[in-house]
């Protein structure tokens, strides 16, 4: 059996695709897997460490581009969809899945005309805008939450959970120290690595306590690691981190975003976490996020009350409260769906 997996851009949509296609290869070993993403995403240098292959198409983001950049995205889905409609052609997948990013409109618009078995995956707590559209080209919508099933058809709406990478949860203690993680996501995020180089002045008493991860972004690497040499820190710090499910189980405590698969991967870990949710795209982030906060299962700061003081005043809280950071590791396992990949596949083999 054939799978064509469409999507990426960023690891949040990326990531849940490598998750249903390890657990589609692992069914059986005449099945195949293809990627359909962008030239320009995360995908092109992920998948190949996961010996996944791509095809690509060429389509772009439309928000936040200028009237010009909208004209010609839009411009381009058809010239991407007949892309789409050659790679399936070539490929002859019995079931195509769409799992968010711009790479997956092209592809479900392609199946559709093919009259493919066709199925996307949502990893919000809302629809995103590509999802929102392609639910009426589909025949099921996997969903990560309840909450979204109001947008669509009951027929067409199946609640898993959003899929995890195969991992094994485990705690591995590699520091007598307490180990910070500050994790940005694929692409990092400025302004934690901005509060976390002013938290430090405010932090020189916990020094000694804490041995610190830092996951910058390749854009901010060079900064960040010069201002923790300028003030004394020994930091292991990294642009990109494709083992990350190994720094993950070394962190007593996480500091990052709450994009829906770095969300799932922690709950399904049983992490006690700081989420700083992205403030933009539709407020997706600040959504998941409180869906944990709002159960006692993690913490929550707002981007626009961060700062370096902010900041430090939260890491000094998870030091002093080890108890509650217990609590927060058990809730957090409670909103845990380890078989989400299981299920996603159990419903492509079914047809």
């Amino acid at each position: 059996m054939k799978l064509l997996i469409a999507g990426g851009g960023t690891g949040g949509h990326l990531f849940p695709g490598i998750a249903v296609a390890q657990e589609f290869l692992s069914r059986n070993k005449e099945n195949h897997v293809l990627f359909i993403g962008t030239q320009k995403g995360i995908e092109c240098t992920v998948l190949p460490k996961f010996n996944l292959p791509l095809k690509t198409v060429w389509i772009q983001g439309y928000k936040g581009k200028s009237a010009l950049a909208k004209i010609f995205t839009l411009f381009m889905i058809p010239i991407s969809t007949l892309q789409a409609l050659i790679i399936l052609l070539q490929f002859k997948p019995d079931v195509v899945l769409g799992v968010g990013g711009y790479a997956s409109f092209p592809a479900i618009l392609a199946a559709w005309v093919l009259r493919k078995k066709r199925f996307i995956q949502e990893q919000n707590v809302t629809l995103g805008m590509t999802n929102r559209i392609l639910s009426y080209f589909v025949h099921k919508v996997f969903l990560s939450f309840e909450s979204p099933k109001k947008y669509i058809s009951e027929k067409k709406a199946i609640v898993t959970g959003n899929p995890v990478r195969k991992f094994v949860s485990k705690t591995i203690k590699t520091s007598d120290r307490f180990i910070l993680f500050i994790l940005g996501g694929s692409q990092g995020a400025h302004s934690i690595n901005r509060a976390m180089l002013e938290a430090l002045p405010f932090l020189t008493p916990l020094k000694e306590k804490i041995h610190l991860i830092h996951q910058t972004g390749r854009a901010d690497l060079r900064w960040v690691e010069n201002v923790y040499t300028e003030n004394h820190w020994q930091v292991e710090i990294y642009d990109f981190i494709y083992n990350m499910d190994e720094v993950i189980d070394r962190a007593d405590y996480i500091i990052c975003r709450a994009g829906a698969s770095t969300v799932s991967e922690l709950t399904v870990k049983g992490k006690a976490c700081l989420f700083i949710p992205y403030p933009h795209a539709s407020h997706h982030q600040e959504k998941n996020a409180r869906a944990l906060a709002d159960d006692s299962a993690a913490r929550l700061l707002l981007d626009w009350k961060l700062n370096g003081q902010t900041l430090a005043k939260e890491i000094e809280w998870a030091l002093q409260n080890p108890r509650a950071l217990e609590v927060m590791r058990k809730k957090m396992l409670e909103h845990a769906h380890p078989y989400a990949a299981t299920a996603i596949v159990d419903e492509l083999l079914s047809i």
